[in-house]
């Protein structure tokens, strides 16, 4: 494995500074989220509709299915 090793101490502060420069260069700016979060909240709704009624159509070829099979 190879190691870089600096024996010059004004080698090691040229090189600290320029990662240093480099990672805060890199830093991107914030993503503004709320017209998503905003998106998403109004779908709630609609969503909550139709997991109901899956729900109330799979509740009720069940009953279905039971109220055969006891007449049968």
């Amino acid at each position: 494995m190879n190691r870089i090793t600096f024996r010059k101490p004004a080698l090691q502060a040229i090189v600290a500074s320029a990662l240093l420069a480099a990672a805060t260069a890199s830093q991107a700016a914030a993503v503004d989220v709320a017209s998503v979060v905003t998106d998403i909240a109004a779908q709630a709704a609609p969503i909550g509709l139709i997991g109901a009624a899956v729900l109330l159509i799979y509740v009720g070829v069940k009953a279905f299915q039971w109220v055969r099979k006891a007449l049968s």
